[in-house]
């Protein structure tokens, strides 16, 4: 940190500081940081919506959204996004100044953000794909005391593998690193054990977790078979591929730039304009998934079809709803798994619990006639 006639510098040399940028540098930083405003804009929204509907849900639903696990599951996953994207908003900084030098404030801002923001949401990726896999599998839901310490436990981790950084490298360990601030080339093993292992990690294991429940599915013998109707088997293979998506999306998003990454370390350097595209790509992240969820958001509350046994529900009658003897209605869901077809005509036969939607007629009553019934209920199978 000194400058060739000895005089104390107030940053790093190059290739620690970049002290002169280009114009394509400038113009990718720029997109890059505007991406990042889109993401904040788009995670901030969902954030202080689903915060809001979490806290008044007794004016919107029968059960609180905050008991809803997938909900929840991607409620952390775009809050990792939201602390990326607020790294990368410091791309504008950059932009004014021309230079990215370090070590100064802006500079470890930037580097702990995306580390945390990184890991974060990868780990809320495989979460995900997990959780859902041990749903299908399973027919289980984790209990909502232990499903916490889960969450708690993966921004524990996040903490710790963001920590263990300047901790370990010291105060100096955030530096320029491409075209932004992150951990610095003399510290490629930390890059390694703090980052790369556990993207690599999410990336191929999200995908695996998933072929394992997709295959389970559809390709393995059983003795017992679901019979449900067409349009609720096509409800929750839509559940099943919205999970799916956030693997696929934070997969393709961040590929590029891991791979980057690890090229560099096998002394393969890339050009900046490809560590700008794969930045700004990965970027998009946040409001990716905030749009995914936008759109998926139905399918996405399927794994609150309730796993635990219980007959619960609701029934609905000339439009009224009347609870019946053995029924409640408890599910923040209900409405919504009705809207997307949960029904059929008759009776079902299952080898695990779900919950469906019955038309079905009324054999004790007074007329005799026949009337049209919507029930929320959970039934087992049985052989008969």
């Amino acid at each position: 940190m000194a400058s060739n006639d000895g005089t104390p510098s107030k940053y790093f040399e190059p290739p620690n500081s970049l002290l002169h940028m280009e114009d394509r540098t400038y113009n990718g930083l720029l997109a890059i940081g505007t991406l990042a405003t889109i993401s904040l804009i788009f995670t901030s929204s969902l954030l202080s919506f689903v915060t809001w509907r979490m806290i008044t849900w007794k004016s919107h639903y029968t059960s609180a959204v905050g008991r809803n696990q997938s909900v929840v599951l991607i409620y952390q996953l775009v809050l990792a996004d939201f602390l990326q994207s607020l790294g990368f908003l410091i791309s504008f900084h950059w932009v004014a100044e021309r230079q990215i030098i370090g070590p100064n404030g802006a500079c470890f801002a930037q580097g702990w953000l995306i580390q945390l923001g990184d890991v974060a949401s990868a780990f809320f990726v495989l979460a995900i794909a997990i959780h859902t896999t041990y749903q299908v599998i399973i027919s289980r839901s984790l209990s909502y005391r232990t499903f916490l310490y889960c969450v708690l436990g993966i921004w524990g981790l996040a903490v710790l593998l963001t920590s263990l950084a300047p901790i370990i490298g010291g105060r100096f360990v955030f530096q320029r690193a491409g075209v932004w601030c992150w951990i610095s080339s003399d510290n490629e093993g930390l890059r390694l054990s703090l980052h790369y292992i556990w993207i690599f990690i999410v990336e191929f294991g999200s995908i695996l977790v998933y072929a394992t429940g997709f295959y389970y599915l559809f390709r393995v013998k059983r003795s017992d078979k679901i019979i449900v109707p067409a349009r609720s088997a096509e409800t929750m293979r839509k559940a099943r591929t919205a999970m799916l998506a956030y693997a696929m999306v934070y997969t393709i998003l961040s590929l590029p730039l891991a791979a980057g990454r690890m090229a560099s370390m096998s002394n393969n350097q890339l050009s900046d304009e490809y560590y700008l595209f794969a930045g700004a790509l990965f970027t998009c992240s946040g409001w990716v998934d905030t749009v995914l969820y936008t759109f998926t958001r139905r399918a996405l509350l399927f794994d609150e079809l309730n796993v635990y046994g219980r007959r619960t529900g609701a029934h609905v009658e000339s439009g009224n709803h009347n609870k019946e003897p053995g029924f409640q209605r408890q599910s923040s869901t209900d409405s919504i798994l009705a809207n997307n077809g949960f029904g059929s005509i008759g009776g079902i036969k299952m080898e695990r619990t779900v919950k469906v939607e019955l038309d079905d007629f009324d054999s004790s009553a007074s007329n005799g006639g026949r009337v049209t019934r919507e029930y929320y209920a959970t039934a087992e199978a049985f052989k008969p």
